[in-house]
């Protein structure tokens, strides 16, 4: 008949999806609070990290660790660092044991006979011993493979030195400095010490405590196995990267007053921040939600209620230079602040990080509570994935529905399709016929 199925369908299932594009309409609303609340989350995660430089004692121990000469020794300072100043002399740094064979040609094999055998020790225990088999006569290079690929090795590495004319060394070395890691040789079967001769590349001299670090701390000699020596002065790590017989360079631990400041900023922006954040949800996704009220009203009460008890007698942030302009925006005085940090620390300490007083203490422990699995947040989003499943289940039905639906209506089209153009037929044939009867004249 011509009439045009396909597009009298589509335009009847466009109303029939209505109710369906309602439910698409409130999932993504539905999708786009939860991301919504993710970015909440995530401001508020930003600002806690910001709090957590300040809410602790510890975190507000911060030092500073300088070296009289960079090139001999570099330090760092922990917060079980104190602030002092200390004479390091670097004597002689840890070295590995290190022995080289006799120099041979590359096509050199040592061994091949029954118990032959190169037994490294590691150490003073014989259980670290490596045994190398040599009841198969061995090269250098198998030798060395032998030892690095032992599964079972102690704490010793091989190489190969090549040098002209096709001759090379092997090379023995402790996989770790000091003298606990001396080596030693032994041989079994025919082999013999002339086999390899084995001479000490390490400065030892053959006194392996000479294997050892050695320093001098205000005239107080230390040795250790290793040039990281983390265990002298407490909290403060030393590297040696030098030695300088005879000459004493100052190490000087200070209070970083500057890095504490700098978390003061840290402290300030994050608060404009997280307010800035929650302003910009109000006005979008989050526009009709009370939760949003609620962390402004938390965060601005804490503000604006005072430590009390503090041994310092401070109790407002104003006191150290943070204070909030007109505007309600949070800004640090950076020279009150250095100056309350100089005068005394221990007092801005505890304005921030006494627990249950201090300013930093307290939002910490605000947010935590927010951010919990069991908070306000998730509480939130789990409620919005409850009404977004319930949904999804409603738009499978819906779904389900319309193909039912347009499956009807094409159908009923169809069928009204081949009726009208039967009837078409008839009407032409019906036509044709009438035609053809015989005409009278008006005369007639």
């Amino acid at each position: 008949s011509g009439l045009d199925v396909n597009s009298i369908v589509s335009q009847l299932m466009v109303l029939e999806r209505r109710p369906l594009d309602v439910l698409q309409q409130k999932k993504e609303d539905i999708d786009s609070r939860i991301s919504a609340y993710g970015n909440l989350k995530s401001a508020l995660a930003t600002f806690q990290d910001a709090m957590q430089q300040l809410s602790t004692p510890a975190a507000l121990k911060i030092f500073t660790a300088t070296s009289g000469n960079d090139s001999v020794f570099t330090a760092t300072a922990s917060e079980t660092a104190a602030a002092s100043t200390f004479g390091i002399e670097v004597i002689r740094l840890a070295e590995r044991h290190k022995f080289a064979s006799n120099e041979e040609l590359d096509t050199y094999t040592v061994g091949g006979k029954n118990n032959d055998a190169l037994e490294i020790q590691v150490g003073n225990d014989p259980a670290d011993t490596l045994t190398v088999d040599l009841s198969t006569a061995r090269t250098f290079g198998e030798i060395k493979d032998a030892i690095n690929t032992d599964p079972a090795n102690p704490g010793v590495t091989a190489s190969i030195v090549f040098g002209n004319n096709g001759n090379q060394k092997l090379v023995i070395t402790a996989a770790d400095s000091g003298s606990a890691n001396e080596l030693s040789f032994s041989y079994e079967g025919k082999v013999k010490s002339g086999d390899f001769g084995f001479d000490e590349v390490s400065n030892s001299g053959g006194d392996p405590a000479k294997l050892d670090a050695e320093i001098e701390v205000d005239g107080y000699a230390v040795t250790r196995g290793n040039n990281t020596i983390d265990d002298v002065i407490t909290g403060v790590p030393i590297d040696l990267n030098s030695a300088d017989k005879n000459t004493v360079y100052a190490l000087d631990i200070e209070r970083d007053t500057t890095a504490v400041a700098d978390n003061v900023q840290a402290f300030a922006d994050a608060y404009n921040e997280i307010q800035t954040a929650i302003d910009g949800l109000r006005e979008n996704e989050l526009a009709t939600d009370s939760l949003l009220f609620s962390f402004e009203n938390g965060l601005r009460n804490i503000m604006n209620s005072p430590a009390s008890g503090l041994p310092s007698g401070l109790s407002y942030l104003g006191e150290i230079g943070v204070t909030f302009s007109r505007e309600g925006v949070l800004t640090v005085d950076a020279a009150d602040v250095e100056s309350a940090l100089t005068n005394d620390f221990n007092a801005v300490s505890e304005l921030f990080s006494t627990t249950g007083q201090g300013f930093a203490n307290r939002l910490d422990t605000l947010v935590d509570g927010w951010l919990a699995i069991d908070g306000l947040i998730d509480g939130r989003t789990d409620s919005l994935d409850s009404s977004k499943r319930l949904l999804e289940t409603r738009e499978e039905s819906l779904e389900y529905r319309m193909t039912q639906i347009e499956a009807r209506l094409f159908a009923q089209f169809g069928q009204l399709d081949t009726l009208i153009g039967s009837l078409q037929a008839t009407s032409n044939f019906l036509t044709q016929q009438l035609s053809q009867l015989p005409t009278y004249g008006n005369n007639n």
